[in-house]
């Protein structure tokens, strides 16, 4: 039988630091940046394959939603090159839908990627597939690849595209179609897709001019 003495060095030693382990906060300041995941070109069938453009809402006014100057100056920079993207899936034939955040409204979108009468628009949080009738329209359609665009790329592009992949679905994200209110999100969300089990085995990381309809 122990001691009260024996029991006292015991819990002494694991409550030391030594015995602790070290966390990944302890960590954090050490933890090497690891190298940029390979951006591959990719070709697509047109009829197979769905754009989403997630939560370009916003306008100028945060309160309407995520993309605005205030809080996202970065997807008012990817929105050029988005539009780029969606014209050239438009004229492919490519179905084209939108999100907006749980707040948004299909007004709130961005001029300059906006959905145009008959695009459908889905509201809903970071995972458009939950609450919505997204699955459905894709599966409908014979949809087994998503292109994924929008912002933020830890909510809404993350949460979309895991869902997509996770689902057996093939997702292609294009980084410069990606955007958050800083770059450490979107240098994670890049690095979580090509290395994710279940998700990297799906994804295809890329730029939208390396996309071919």
């Amino acid at each position: 039988m122990r001691t009260r003495s024996t029991i006292a060095v015991l819990l002494a030693g694991l409550c030391s630091p030594a015995a602790a382990a070290a966390t990944i906060v302890d960590d954090w300041a050490s933890v090497a940046v690891p190298p940029p995941p390979e951006l591959k070109p990719v070709t697509v069938d047109p009829k197979a394959t769905a754009l989403l453009v997630l939560d370009f809402n916003g306008r100028e006014d945060a309160a309407s939603g995520p993309c605005n100057a205030a809080t996202k100056p970065r997807c008012l920079a990817s929105v050029p090159i988005v539009r780029r993207l969606v014209d050239t899936a438009r004229a492919r034939g490519v179905f084209v839908a939108y999100s907006t955040s749980a707040s948004g409204r299909p007004d709130d979108i961005r001029a300059g990627v906006a959905p145009l009468p008959g695009d459908p628009v889905v509201r809903a949080g970071p995972d458009k597939f939950i609450g919505t009738d997204l699955r459905d329209l894709l599966a409908r359609r014979g949809i087994d690849t998503v292109v994924v665009v929008g912002t933020a790329a830890e909510g809404a592009v993350l949460d979309t595209a895991t869902d997509a992949a996770l689902h057996g679905m093939r997702v292609v994200v294009p980084v410069d179609g990606m955007s958050s209110t800083e770059p450490y999100a979107e240098q994670y969300v890049a690095w979580h897709l090509t290395h994710a089990p279940g998700v990297a085995q799906k994804t295809v990381l890329t730029r939208v001019d390396a996309i071919g309809f």
